[in-house]
């Protein structure tokens, strides 16, 4: 498997692969996904052989995104990569994916996420890999814990 960076080609896939997570990512469709890519900090898959195994989009500080989520942290912070969306496909869970991309994001700056306080599993997951809790935001009658990971958090 290697990381390497979106392509046109991968759009179509890199939609469906969204799709398929709603419960942890906003819906996403072609011309989003290449407006996101467009202006991304970094847009990454994991190719397996040709099948996407998944994908993380970043977004850089100042970017033209309305997200509320986004704009929290705009408030807050000034040097940082904004995880807009991270997906790995039903086909390749559990098999060191996230991980992968979690590894090429995690640099020099820190990064900013948000989990919906519902979803265990990435709470504990982000909790591992360094990501502190910074607050809360209610956002479409979720609450999204706010989280940032400094770069030399392990």
């Amino acid at each position: 498997m290697t990381v390497r960076d979106i392509t046109f080609d991968d759009l179509d896939t890199v939609v469906d692969i969204n799709q398929t997570a709603l419960e942890g990512v906003g819906p996403l469709d072609r011309e989003g996904l290449a407006l996101l890519v467009k202006q991304a900090d970094q847009a990454l898959v994991v190719d397996d052989d040709g099948d996407i195994a998944g994908f993380v989009i970043t977004l850089p500080p100042g970017a033209t995104y309305e997200s509320s989520r986004y704009e929290w942290f705009e408030k807050r912070l000034d040097d940082y990569v904004y995880l807009d969306r991270i997906v790995v496909a039903d086909t390749h869970r559990r098999l060191g994916v996230a991980s992968r991309l979690y590894d090429e994001i995690e640099g020099e700056k820190p990064v900013a996420l948000e989990v919906y306080e519902t979803n265990d599993a990435s709470l504990a997951f982000h909790e591992q890999r360094g990501f502190e809790p910074v607050g809360e935001l209610e956002h479409a009658g979720k609450t999204n814990i706010m989280f940032v990971r400094e770069p030399d958090a392990a």
